[in-house]
């Protein structure tokens, strides 16, 4: 691995001092001359840095993609957010429950066919299983009797209805008639009303009505959302009893899941629904950025901690029902200003410094530091929002950087 000091850090220094007094007035000192004997390449680098960061006599540490990897350095970027502000909460991975189905038989009977199995992704309306089912075939057989007899009943009242009209049959007659025909239309709807409930729609009554050879025990179990069949219950010959538990099937749908953290009582009065937070999966991955939809005002019986609950867009599978991940909520009040990760933070001659990505390694940039937590670190000056930094493995920058200057020294 070859790596080179290019610069030195010294007016880098100086240059980050000039910036913070700009505001300020300032006074013009006289010119002064070097001391006799003082390093004059040392005395340019301390009166540097009017020009672009690479000439001026920046710190600079020149590296490869391979020396980075084998450095171990990972690079992010310096980004805007809250310091001191985040509570960290402990969380898990649901099934979105608007989206999962408990999938039974309305009905009691015996399984007759199984046309899916665990892993398979159905849609909606799709053939699950059939069963055979006696109560079913009675309550079919209810309806079409009920059908075939309001037909008769409608036909006898006009034929009763004419007769009377042409005064050849009783009133009395015709009254009978049509009240016989009023209670077949209401048998005919307690009929169908029957059937609804066990989940045959109109399509299926009218096929029953149209197909006489149908079989009337038959009962089919279908998909009522689309997604993926995550537990199967359901066996040949097996008798699964109408409501029964363990359900036939589970149906979840997992473009959307849950994740519910645990707040703990001293950080209840300071998330609410929106608090922005991020989500760590644990899979060395990017973080996912979202938002707390809910936050349970009950809490748990056992735990005695709260809820907020996050709704994720998981089209990609990255979240799966059961992991447990991490989340970064920012707190209510927290300020929002421009961070690094604690983690990129370096001490050089007394000076703090972050290692700043250039297209041929790093450059050794004195920041100065405003609040600090565990995680992060506010920059008051010295970094931009989106400047590319060294956010893990900046130690080991540092060593290349001091070894540097050590040969640097030698070859003087």
């Amino acid at each position: 691995m070859t790596m080179t000091l290019t610069k030195t850090l010294l007016a880098s220094t100086a240059t980050l001092a000039l910036l913070s007094a700009c505001s300020e007035p300032s006074a013009q000192a006289p010119a002064r001359e070097a001391p006799a004997g003082t390093d004059t390449y040392e005395s340019t680098a301390e009166t540097g840095r009017a020009g672009d960061n690479h000439a001026d006599g920046a710190g600079y540490v020149e590296v490869t993609d391979g020396d980075i990897d084998a450095l171990g350095v990972t690079i992010g970027q310096a980004d805007t957010g809250p310091v001191d502000g985040e509570v960290e909460l402990p969380a898990e991975v649901r099934f979105d429950q608007t989206r999962l189905a408990h999938v039974s038989p309305r009905v009691s009977g015996i399984v007759h066919a199984v046309h899916v199995t665990e892993g398979d992704t159905v849609d909606a309306g799709q053939l699950l299983a059939v069963l055979d089912s006696r109560a079913l075939a009675d309550a079919k057989a209810g309806y079409l009797s009920a059908l075939a007899r309001l037909d008769l009943d409608r036909s006898r009242f006009e034929r009763e209805n004419r007769l009377w009209e042409q005064q050849i049959s009783a009133e009395q007659d015709f009254l009978d008639a049509r009240q016989a025909l009023e209670e077949s239309r209401i048998e005919v709807r307690s009929a169908r009303q029957q059937l609804e409930a066990l989940g045959i729609d109109e399509a299926a009554r009218a096929t029953l009505a149209s197909e006489t050879d149908q079989p009337l025990t038959r009962y089919a179990l279908a998909a009522p959302i689309s997604g993926n069949v995550i537990e199967r219950h359901a066996v040949l010959g097996e008798v699964i009893e109408e409501g029964a538990q363990p359900p036939a099937f589970i149906i979840a749908d997992t473009s959307t899941v849950w994740v519910d953290a645990a707040i703990y009582g001293a950080d209840l009065d300071r998330l609410r629904a929106g608090s922005p937070v991020r989500i760590d999966p644990g899979d060395g991955g990017p973080e996912i950025v979202s938002e707390i939809a809910f936050v349970s005002p009950q809490l748990g019986e056992s735990t005695r901690t709260g809820r907020a609950r996050i709704v994720i867009d998981n089209a990609g599978e990255r979240l799966r029902p059961g992991m447990f991940v991490t989340v970064h909520a920012e707190a209510l009040a927290a300020q929002a200003g421009t961070r690094v990760p604690a983690t990129a933070l370096q001490t050089v001659d007394g000076a703090d410094v972050v290692f700043v990505r250039t297209d041929h390694g790093f450059e050794v940039r004195p920041v100065r530091i405003g609040r600090r937590s565990d995680r992060f670190a506010e920059i008051l000056a010295g970094v931009e929002p989106g400047e590319r930094i060294a956010t893990a493995g900046a130690f080991a920058l540092k060593s290349e950087l001091q070894k540097g200057e050590f040969e640097d020294g030698h070859a003087h």
